[in-house]
């Protein structure tokens, strides 16, 4: 590979982390060291807002009437993905040196691990396009549902008027109260609630963004060792070794280079610990109340009649489902890239190793049966088979307040 070549695959990679410093920019996460005055300004004045709004929705909720179930389904959701913006808001504030680490180890440590080979660029290209395909995702699924959110009221509003030819009852954004009467000064209401909401998709999305990056570059790395450990001991070591020539040389060589892979694998398990404690408390509040929420906007959305609503709760349900299903699967791809390393190491020809290195080998092959993974604060792991629990508990739910209903 040409030093161009390399150039080029590195400035993939760091193309995206520069997208992801971007957005970190826009809602004052980064630099996640030595932000300036400004910045804190700003992060204090969103963080003011949203707990704005969170209180906004709870007064919303307190004033009204309890026993109308479809007048609390209309707040709750919407006030539980304020709350949820606003921990992972201060979650990724608080630990802006973990982030920091992670990041800075991405765009120059990673390097000295990453050779001038073509099995090197394949895995950093192909990871560095995954990783902006899952981003790029994120960030139009988050600015379409702006959109659709900002916009969708004024349009059934317009639709309800043109086929009924009457005026129909005023919608919003999310319907919060006011200390002034919003039907006389709707479109301040409606602006506020839209701004809002932008404020909130944001704050909710961009984390996410990181998040997945990170898990999505680990993994990458987690690929690149295993292809140095499928290569420790090279053709020529084996000729040597073979014919007895530099015996001695040969498996110091070996070694060294063993113990330099057992070092970055270290610090990977030392990263995606951190990072998993960092994560915990949004995935443990996602993983317990997601299936009340995903069961009381479907139900919802099955259960009224009003057009309007059905459709507001359906993609509230899709959003919900979407989220439960990025925290699940970012787990499940982690720990299988960890798991993989295991067959790395069979496929390595270490049975040309000395007794020392197979006995470091054995010791490296026990600890990669400890996955990396994502859990929900250490109580369970976040994977595919948590999504399918969720899945299967929403729908229980379901079932059993649709017999009850009818």
């Amino acid at each position: 590979m040409s030093d161009k070549s390399y150039d080029w695959m590195k400035n993939k990679l760091l193309h995206e982390l520069n997208f992801l410093r971007s957005l970190g920019i826009m809602i004052f996460i980064y630099p996640f060291i030595g932000q300036s005055k400004t910045a804190n300004i700003g992060y204090g004045f969103v963080f003011f807002l949203i707990i704005l709004t969170a209180t906004q929705l709870i007064i919303t909720l307190c004033l009204k009437d309890f026993k109308d179930w479809v007048q609390i389904v209309n707040v709750v959701p919407n006030l539980a993905v304020v709350l949820m913006s606003a921990l992972k808001y201060i979650t990724v504030y608080m630990n802006q040196p973990i982030y920091h680490k992670i990041f800075e180890h991405f765009r120059n440590d990673l390097w000295d691990v990453v050779h001038d080979c073509k099995q090197h660029k394949k895995i950093v290209v192909k990871y560095s396009v995954l990783a902006k395909f899952v981003t790029r995702f994120l960030f139009y699924y988050s600015v379409v549902l702006i959109i659709f959110v900002f916009s969708f009221p004024r349009l059934m509003m317009y639709l309800e008027t043109f086929l009924t030819g009457e005026e129909c009852e005023a919608l919003y954004p999310f319907d919060g109260w006011y200390p002034f009467d919003k039907a006389h000064w709707y479109y301040v209401a409606y602006i506020w609630e839209g701004f809002m909401t932008s404020v909130v998709v944001c704050i909710y999305g961009i984390p996410n963004m990181f998040n997945s990056s990170f898990t999505i570059f680990m993994c990458m790395e987690l690929k690149v060792l295993g292809r140095h450990i499928e290569n420790l001991i090279t053709r020529d070591d084996v000729v040597n070794l073979s014919k007895y020539e530099s015996v001695r040389k040969t498996h110091l060589d070996i070694k060294r280079r063993l113990r330099y892979i057992i070092i970055r694998h270290q610090f990977l398990a030392q990263i995606s610990a951190e990072f998993d404690a960092v994560l915990g408390d949004a995935m443990l509040v996602n993983y317990v109340f997601s299936s009340v929420f995903i069961t009381l906007t479907i139900f919802t959305a099955t259960a009224v009649e009003n057009l309007y609503m059905r459709l507001r709760y359906f993609f509230m349900f899709c959003s919900l489902m979407v989220e439960m299903f990025h925290q699940c699967m970012i787990g499940q791809i982690l720990s299988d890239h960890s798991e993989e390393l295991a067959e790395a190491i069979y496929s390595a020809d270490w049975t040309y190793a000395d007794n020392s290195t197979k006995k470091m080998l054995l010791i490296l092959m026990v600890r990669t049966q400890r996955p990396f993974e994502y859990t929900a604060n250490g109580y369970l792991a976040m994977n595919l088979q948590s999504f399918s629990g969720i899945c299967s508990m929403s729908y229980q739910f379901f079932n059993l307040l649709y017999t009850a209903y009818n």
